[in-house]
């Protein structure tokens, strides 16, 4: 069992380092938020890696180095709150606690060398190192657990009202973070008790903790970097559609036909873009052409030649089209290019676009390209 523990920790802080290498080595640009997200992993990963590394005893004994830990995890919440603060785009408007939390840091440090010093040389004994480091965890898990709580808030509380990527994303992946997140600090807080008590001798105590860890560090740092390159993507991508007004490729069907009531509506939705928005429905269109959502949905069927969802999911795939044979968007994501145009999730883009196009966006962008 300790070897399963071992390896998985070791595994997680592997990946991690990985995930940051491969991050610096895929980005022209490191932004401020993919910085601190690469900073949480990293020193995630490196608070894994270093309790490992002692748990080994690689270091030698004679000077009790292997007591001397670099308190790491003092950092790592913080990094993920300073990651929220400037992803959500509100770095004006909120403190990131960066200098407090470096200050924190540094001072377990230095305590942490005085007291190291003082055992060494007989001044201490050894059981005041013990209770220094079930008194530096507790203050680290208050600290970390008032920053979790301000990050909660951040973006489920006020901080969603402030934040514009709420335009974007809807955040509700962060959720899944706050969920295993908490259940990382029930570990933690379980970790404190078994040492306080004695109920589980180190490092066994810390054993679901770290192993709690790994896990966060395989979930968060590929879904928030995945989100993130899409944001990005978004926004960009916002500003290039909107510049047309009617966005070409897709054919007026209702002038065509020379139905009047259905070439008004036609027109409102291509001149508007209206299409492009995810929350579009037969009733809120209804109300904003001011007509019975029955008579709309008559006209649609008469005149389009099919329902409500497909008549809108045209317009989206024929945007879509343009967006991907366009070679001045080859280097945005497939799943931006989905989103932007109106659809609210990858599935949905995926099956609307096989449906009127006979294949997947992938392949559609690789032929177009050829």
């Amino acid at each position: 069992m300790t070897a399963i523990f071992n390896f998985l920790m070791i595994a997680g802080a592997i990946q991690g380092f990985i995930f940051n290498v491969g991050t610096f080595l895929s980005r022209k640009k490191i932004e401020k938020p993919i910085l601190f997200l690469n900073l949480f992993v990293f020193f995630l990963s490196l608070n894994n890696l270093q309790s490992w590394f002692l748990e080994k005893r690689f270091l030698s004994t004679d000077f009790q180095l292997h007591d001397f830990t670099i308190p790491w995890y003092v950092l790592i919440v913080p990094m993920f709150y300073a990651f929220l603060v400037y992803y959500l785009e509100i770095e004006q408007k909120r403190f990131s606690f960066l200098k407090i939390s470096i200050g924190i840091f540094c001072v377990e440090l230095i305590a942490r060398s005085a007291i190291i010093y003082f055992v060494n040389t007989g001044i201490y004994p050894q059981s005041f190192l013990d209770n220094y480091n079930n008194i530096e965890d507790f203050i680290t898990l208050l600290y970390s657990l008032f920053l979790f709580y301000k990050a909660i808030k951040l973006v489920f509380g006020e901080g969603q009202l402030l934040s514009p990527i709420g335009n974007f994303d809807d955040l509700r992946w962060l959720k899944w973070f706050f969920y295993l997140g908490a259940g990382v600090f029930v570990l933690w807080i379980l970790s404190i008790v078994f040492n306080v008590t004695g109920l589980v001798q180190k490092p066994y105590s810390y054993y679901p903790l770290r192993l709690g860890s790994s896990l966060l560090i395989y979930w968060v740092g590929y879904q928030a970097f995945f989100r993130y390159v899409v944001l990005k993507d978004r926004i960009l991508l916002r500003k290039e559609i909107r510049k047309n007004s009617s966005p070409e490729g897709i054919a007026n069907t209702g002038k065509e036909r020379g139905a009047a009531a259905f070439s008004e509506i036609d027109d409102y939705i291509i001149k508007n873009q209206i299409f492009l928005d995810p929350q579009l429905s037969l009733e809120s269109l209804s109300a904003e052409m001011d007509k019975s959502m029955s008579s709309l949905s008559k006209l649609l069927n008469a005149h389009a030649g099919s329902n409500f969802s497909d008549y809108i999911n045209k317009y989206r795939v024929e945007e879509a089209k343009r967006l991907l044979a366009d070679s001045d968007f080859s280097a945005y994501t497939i799943v931006a290019i989905g989103l932007e145009c109106g659809f609210n999730s990858k599935s949905t883009f995926y099956s609307a676009f096989k449906k009127f196009t006979g294949m997947i966006p992938t392949a559609f962008r690789k032929e177009a390209a050829t």
